[in-house]
C-alpha cells in the first residue's frame, strides 16, 4: 500500500531560539515561503503556527512535491523539509484520553513497505512536541519498530547510523508520518536582518560573501564596476548580471548596480603608483557608500579572505576601510579557498564564476603592492583626484540598474 502525502512541513533551527520577537521572524519566514512558491508558479496554501510552517498539497498536483521541495531548499530561514502524511488528531483521539494508534500503525508499514532496502537498517525516531499525548516517545518509536520487524522485510535496527529512519511527529493538529526529510538552507529569513549592499565581481568569493549575508536574513543589493560602459540593451547578458540573476534565488529580490570605471581610469592614466589596485578599492568603497546611502543599506558586504590576495593583506583591507563610515562586512575573512568554493557549488555559481571574465583587478596593476599606509595614499589621491567628490557622482551617473525575484529579470532601470 503506497502512501500519499497530504503536507510538507517546514520545521525551525536558529529561530526557535528567538525570544519575544519570533513570531515575527516565524511570519516573515512564511511570507518568504509563499513569495518563491508564487515566483515558482505554485499556489499551495501555507501556514505558519508555533515551531513550524506546512503547506497543504493538493490532491491534483501531487506530482510538483520535488519541484516545491527544491524550491523550499532556497528559502533561508528552513532548518528541514519534509514530504509528510498527515494523520489528523481526530483520527487517534490523541488529546481524549483514548488513543488510537491504528491510522499511525498502518501509515508507518506502508512507508517502511514502500521503501525497504535489501541488507539495509533503520530506525524510527518519535518527537512528542505535543505533550499532552499520553505516551512517551521512546515507548512509541520502540513500539513502531517492534512493528515493523514483524511486519516488512526490514530486519536490522540501526539507533546511529540507519539506512532509513521512520519519522513520527506529534503536534496538536495531528501527528505527521514520513520516511525523508531534507535539510534546509538554515540561517534566518531574508528580510529579518536589515539592508545590505554586497560588492560583486565576476570571481567565486564574493557571490558566496552575498549568499552567507542573505542566509543571515539581509536583504541583499549588489554593485559592480565594470571595465567599459554597458549599454542597457546587453547588461542582463553580462556575467556578473547573471550570477545575480542566480543569487536572486535566495537573496529574494534584488539589485543589481552595473557601474564603468572609466572615471577613475582616466584619473590614473599613465601613472605607476603601485597602489593601482588599492586606490581602485578605495574608489569602490567610496561609490558603494555613496549608492548605499541612497538606497538606505547599513553595510557594505566584501568577499575579502585575509591574505588570499595582495589586495587583502591586513594593511590594505585597513586602508580600503579608513576612507568611508559604513561598515565592511566580511563573511568570508577567515574561509580558506576550498571551503569557499564548496559553497560555491553548492550555490550554483561556481560553474559562472570561472568563465572568463576580465575582472577589474586583473586590468590593473600586475604587481601590486601588499603594504599600504592611508596616509600616503591620501596624498597620490589628491594628486590625481583632487575632485573626489564630482569623480564619485560622475560614475554614479553611469550606472544601469537590474532587477531580479527568484532568478527572474523583472525590471530594468
Amino acid at each position: 500500500m503506497s502512501v500519499q502525502p497530504n503536507r510538507i512541513l517546514v520545521q525551525y533551527g536558529e529561530l526557535t531560539l528567538k525570544g519575544r520577537n519570533r513570531r515575527e521572524f516565524e511570519h516573515r519566514l512564511a511570507d518568504n515561503i509563499r513569495h518563491r512558491l508564487q515566483r515558482g508558479g505554485v499556489d499551495w496554501r501555507v501556514h505558519a503556527i508555533h515551531n513550524r510552517t506546512y503547506i497543504d498539497i493538493p490532491a491534483e498536483q501531487i506530482e510538483r512535491i520535488d519541484e516545491v521541495l527544491d524550491l523550499l531548499g532556497e528559502v533561508p530561514g528552513i532548518a528541514t523539509i519534509a514530504a509528510t502524511k498527515l494523520i489528523p488528531a481526530s483520527d487517534t483521539r490523541q488529546l481524549e484520553g483514548m488513543l488510537d494508534l491504528a491510522p499511525v500503525e498502518r501509515t508507518v508499514l506502508a512507508q517502511a513497505e514502500a521503501s525497504h532496502s535489501p541488507g539495509g537498517t533503520f530506525a524510527v525516531r518519535v518527537n512528542r512536541a505535543d505533550k499532552r499525548v499520553p505516551l512517551k516517545s521512546d515507548q512509541l518509536a520502540r513500539d513502531l519498530g517492534a512493528l515493523v520487524l514483524q511486519n516488512t522485510a526490514w530486519d536490522k535496527v540501526n539507533l546511529t547510523r540507519p539506512t532509513r529512519t521512520f519519522f513520527v511527529d506529534i503536534y496538536e493538529e495531528g501527528m505527521y508520518c514520513y520516511a525523508e526529510k531534507r535539510r534546509g538552507l538554515g540561517g534566518l529569513p531574508v528580510g529579518s536582518s536589515g539592508h545590505v549592499l554586497s560588492l560583486l565581481s565576476g570571481g567565486i568569493d564574493s557571490p558566496v560573501a552575498a549568499f552567507q549575508m542573505a542566509k543571515r536574513g539581509c536583504r541583499v543589493d549588489f554593485l559592480h564596476l565594470t571595465a567599459t560602459r554597458v549599454q542597457q540593451t546587453r547588461a542582463e547578458d553580462e556575467l556578473v548580471a547573471r550570477i545575480a540573476r542566480q543569487l536572486s534565488r535566495y537573496t529574494k529580490r534584488s539589485r543589481v548596480y552595473l557601474i564603468p570605471y572609466t572615471h577613475f581610469d582616466l584619473a590614473l592614466m599613465g601613472s605607476q603608483t603601485g597602489y593601482d589596485v588599492v586606490l581602485f578599492r578605495r574608489f569602490l568603497a567610496r561609490v558603494a557608500e555613496r549608492l548605499a546611502q541612497r538606497l538606505g543599506a547599513l553595510a557594505l558586504v566584501t568577499g575579502d579572505s585575509l591574505g588570499q590576495v595582495a589586495s587583502q593583506t591586513l594593511e590594505n583591507l585597513v586602508s580600503t576601510s579608513k576612507v568611508v563610515e559604513i561598515p565592511f562586512l566580511r563573511p568570508l575573512i577567515g574561509s580558506d579557498k576550498q571551503e569557499i568554493i564548496d559553497i560555491a557549488r553548492n550555490i550554483h555559481t561556481y560553474e559562472l564564476s570561472i568563465q572568463p571574465y576580465k575582472d577589474c583587478c586583473a586590468l590593473l596593476s600586475e604587481n601590486p603592492k601588499t603594504r599600504s599606509n592611508h596616509d600616503e595614499l591620501l596624498e597620490i589621491e589628491a594628486k590625481h583626484m583632487p575632485d573626489y567628490d564630482r569623480l564619485i557622482e560622475d560614475t554614479l551617473a553611469e550606472a544601469v540598474c537590474l532587477e531580479f525575484d527568484s532568478g527572474e529579470l523583472v525590471q530594468r532601470l
